[in-house]
């Protein structure tokens, strides 16, 4: 991108597609940072994901689009149980029912639906399945509304609404389904240059519809980028030899940073030592995480599980600056602010939790808080935060005994593989256990698992920690 950027084509010719929003925000600000005279809100109107890409080219509008109060209804008109979550990167709707969901990926594999069900695990009767299919398909047409699948589908359908491109760029290439690959071969019809970049031998995302074969297949001329700037030598070994039994790869030679690192074994999470550094935590499933996270808590350490933190932010803050202020230090407006939402009911006086009649004061101290806004305490801050949960309090008290620093940044990240996909950190502890559904694919999809193994290992900047699983045949083979 950069190459093309300084030959003068313009960034309204390039189209850069990644699986998410935030990849594609990130090229286009790495742009910027290059050619800061470029407009971050005009001339990259081709930086999207491909959904993205779908819903401006065909001039939709959000009220065209399946929203909550929607699926509400269908579930209550067809007697399906559902839940309803807002898509993070793209602002829709989205439903969560078995039934709803075997129809999306039956779509998106350009799979015929009776096909898709014959080879499915659902065990719900095809009489069922195929009604609520049915009737999906007519409240939406009835209501004209659009789901998420419905975008891209319309989109290939009509390619005269698709841009010409100078330069098309496709990034993260593994993860992309076979619908998502059809969009995409529309758009490299009408492109001069076409780049697309990924990694087969991470791609976890097969389950949800991800088609590697068509990333393998696609035609041109291959590059392999040979040097990692992440992982050290102990951790490439390990890694080589587990992409070495996937089947269906594109052969690699890649090459550690100058770094040897380490690789550690345990047999209890509780015996690796996180009191320092920077920690991620995988597991191949979630559930399998909560033994760790039950410990972590239990022993008084600060941590963030799959992007959501142990104690709230906003709390942590309030005891960080209630502090500050037992010290005789001075706050921000904002800051007293927080803290008032946490002190204890007879600590405020009627009337001043909102900090109404506010005065003309840049920085807060205990006597200014306690003349103009009414504070009735200056008790230690487990006493006077009641309005924090007495097992937060506890936890939090836990945390500080051990000598922790409290800030409000966590140092240890749980997550799912899945969900640390792109991310890295100095130690990595990976725990072998699978769940049943997983170590099963191992006799029907290896390379699924050993693509999930690779993925988790490859996260590690200085040292690897392997948790071995407690039953062999339910766990990742080394």
């Amino acid at each position: 991108m950069e190459q093309e950027l300084s030959d003068g084509v313009f960034p309204g010719r390039i189209g850069y597609f990644s699986f998410t929003r935030k990849a594609a925000n990130e090229a286009r600000d790495r742009a910027i940072a290059k050619f800061p005279d470029l407009n971050a809100k005009t001339d990259f109107p081709y930086f999207r994901t491909l959904h993205s890409l779908a819903f401006h080219c065909l001039g939709t509008k959000a009220d065209d689009i399946m929203q909550p109060e929607h699926y509400t209804e269908f579930a209550a008109q067809t007697g399906i149980a559902l839940e309803i979550s807002k898509d993070e990167e793209e602002g829709f709707a989205k439903a969560d029912n078995p039934i709803l969901n075997e129809i999306n990926l039956a779509r998106i594999r350009g799979v015929d639906l009776r096909t898709h069900y014959n080879a499915s695990d659902i065990n719900i009767e095809w009489h069922h399945f195929e009604f609520v299919e049915r009737s999906y398909r007519h409240y939406k047409a009835s209501r004209n509304l659009l789901d998420f699948t419905d975008l891209l589908e319309l989109a290939c359908l009509d390619p005269s609404r698709l841009p010409r491109l100078e330069v098309l760029i496709i990034d993260e290439a593994q993860d992309l389904s076979r619908l998502q690959w059809n969009l995409v071969f529309e758009l490299v019809a009408k492109a001069n240059r076409v780049f697309v970049a990924g990694d087969d031998d991470q791609a976890v995302f097969t389950w949800a519809g991800a088609d590697v074969k068509a990333f393998l297949d696609f035609e041109g001329d291959v590059h392999v980028l040979q040097q990692s700037y992440r992982i050290p030598a102990t951790v490439h070994s390990l890694a080589n030899g587990i992409v070495k039994r996937i089947r269906k790869r594109q052969e690699k030679t890649w090459y550690p940073r100058d770094y040897i690192g380490a690789i550690k074994q345990y047999y209890r999470f509780e015996d690796v030592q996180v009191d320092d550094g920077e920690w991620l935590i995988l597991a191949s499933t979630n559930y399998l995480l909560n033994p760790v996270h039950e410990w972590l808590k239990s022993n008084g350490v600060l941590f963030e599980r799959n992007h959501v933190p142990s104690i709230s932010p906003n709390v942590l803050k309030a005891v960080i600056d209630w502090e500050r202020l037992r010290k005789g230090l001075s706050i921000s407006i904002t800051d007293a602010q927080n803290i008032y939402k946490y002190l204890g009911t007879n600590d405020v006086a009627r009337g001043h939790r909102n900090f109404k009649g506010q005065v003309d004061i840049i920085e807060y101290d205990l006597s200014t808080l306690r003349e103009h806004f009414g504070l009735l305490t200056d008790a230690v801050w487990h006493e006077a935060l009641t309005k924090v949960s007495e097992d937060k309090r506890e936890y939090l008290r836990a945390v500080l005994r051990r000598g922790y620093k409290v800030s409000t940044a966590n140092r240890i990240k749980l997550s799912t593989i899945h969900g640390a996909k792109g991310g890295e950190a100095d130690n990595v502890v990976m725990l072998l256990d699978l769940s049943p559904k997983f170590a099963k694919q191992y006799s029907v999809d290896s390379d699924s698992v050993n693509r999930l193994l690779y993925v988790g290992v490859t996260r590690a900047k200085k040292t690897l920690h392997l948790v071995m699983p407690k039953n062999y045949d339910r766990g990742f083979r080394l």
